[in-house]
């Protein structure tokens, strides 16, 4: 990440069972390692309602990848096998704003309701990935990931959404309080794929890498549920009601795939470059019913004009080389668009890393700047509406080398 995410042609630790499996197979010795990351995200909503412009902050900490490798020989031929932990998609969103609402009834009498809105989603989804590098030739290697998506294991895989919504107002001149909440947990998300990579050294200079990630249909169980409650403080007395449903959904994940080039112009400095694309145009929700929606756009699928993204990624690396130890200074920037209704969102960023190794430890940090401004219009369905977007994130990596 230090490198913009231009890792596909790299791919020298064991995180490449997610960016390029085939990259494994540059591991000479057995590993353990561990990845921890930290994320904020700052979201400033300006919209032609001015009572739910704001600003909205959320913050996370958790384990983002956890792995072994071990490189052995069978067959004459040099192989790297790796178990992995990842987590692959965080769910992450917290809204705060007010809304108010007018309008008029047939017979010419009033309505007025001020609401306040909080809206919160956390979660995520992981992966048991176990990936397998084969060089097939001295220059030419291969690799493949088997990414088994479970909350069977010691984790939840799924991800909440909280909408609580308490409103002021009055009906034809009579005072209104209003309550309502809607709780959506999608939860035990089930899938297989599979990440194919390789890794072609075409020169001492140049070096090439591809990845495929196989597109999959993923099982989740879907719980919605919905209160609400009306009070008229005038008459003294308050309505209540509450309705809500289970049921099994299918979320049909798109493939994606991109191509890196790794440029050695010395033992020291290191220039990558990658390009990477997803499908989310394939990206649906198919419900109980069996009716497919966009997650994306929240419209039925012949409805839905989501578009695909393409991802542009640039990295350098220096290495400090020391006579005990190696220091390296890392940089980066990257186009990283967000699928969008008729056009992606554009975002842009630029990284910044750095490590150290002692003795059979090496330590990596990694920060991460991404923004975009203007994006994601009538934001959580406030008309008119649009977003600032920034996000932060620092990673850090502990490898051990037995």
């Amino acid at each position: 990440m230090g490198m913009g995410g231009a890792f596909i042609a790299v791919a020298d630790d064991a995180t490449a069972a997610s960016w390029n499996p085939a990259g494994l197979i540059q591991l000479e010795r057995p590993e353990i390692s561990l990845v921890g990351s930290y994320f904020n995200i700052r979201e400033e909503i300006e919209s032609s309602h001015p009572e739910s412009s704001g600003m909205n902050e959320k913050d996370s900490y958790d384990l983002n990848y956890l792995s072994f490798a071990y490189p052995f020989k069978f067959l004459n031929r040099n192989m790297v096998f790796s178990l992995n932990y990842q987590r692959l998609y965080d769910m992450y969103k917290k809204l705060d704003f007010h809304y108010n609402t007018t309008g008029n009834f047939t017979d010419g009498s009033t309505f007025a309701l001020n609401q306040s809105i909080t809206y919160k989603q956390d979660g995520g989804v992981k992966a048991l990935a176990p990936a397998l590098a084969v060089q097939m030739m001295p220059q030419l290697s291969f690799g493949i990931t088997w990414n088994f998506w479970t909350d069977e294991l010691f984790w939840e895989n799924g991800w909440t959404e909280r909408f609580y919504a308490k409103g002021r107002g009055n009906i034809k001149g009579v005072p209104i309080e209003t309550k309502d909440s809607i709780c959506e947990k999608y939860s035990s998300f089930k899938g297989f794929n599979c990440n194919l990579g390789f890794l072609w050294d075409l020169n001492s200079v140049v070096t090439i890498g591809g990845v495929l990630k196989t597109p999959f249909t993923a099982d989740l169980h879907h719980r919605y549920k919905f209160r609400t409650k009306q009070a008229y403080p005038t008459y003294g007395f308050s309505t209540e009601g509450e309705y809500g449903f289970s049921e099994g959904v299918e979320l049909k994940m798109p493939m994606s795939y991109g191509l890196g080039f790794a440029f050695r112009l010395s033992d020291a400095l290191t220039l990558s470059f990658d390009l990477y694309r997803t499908d989310w145009s394939e990206f649906f929700m198919e419900d109980g019913d069996g009716n497919d929606s966009s997650p994306i756009s929240g419209k039925e699928r012949r409805h839905s004009h989501v578009r695909d993204t393409t991802q542009i990624r640039t990295g350098i690396e220096y290495l400090v080389i020391k006579e005990k130890t190696v220091i390296p200074l890392r940089a980066g920037l990257f186009y990283d668009p967000e699928p969008s209704e008729k056009h992606p969102d554009d975002f842009f960023g630029f990284t910044l890393g750095t490590g150290i190794m002692i003795e059979n430890v090496v330590i990596d940090w990694a920060y991460v700047f991404r923004c975009g401004g203007n994006v994601r219009g009538d934001a959580f369905g406030i008309p008119d509406s649009k977003e600032d977007v920034t996000q932060q994130s620092v990673l850090m990596s502990i490898i051990y080398h037995f």
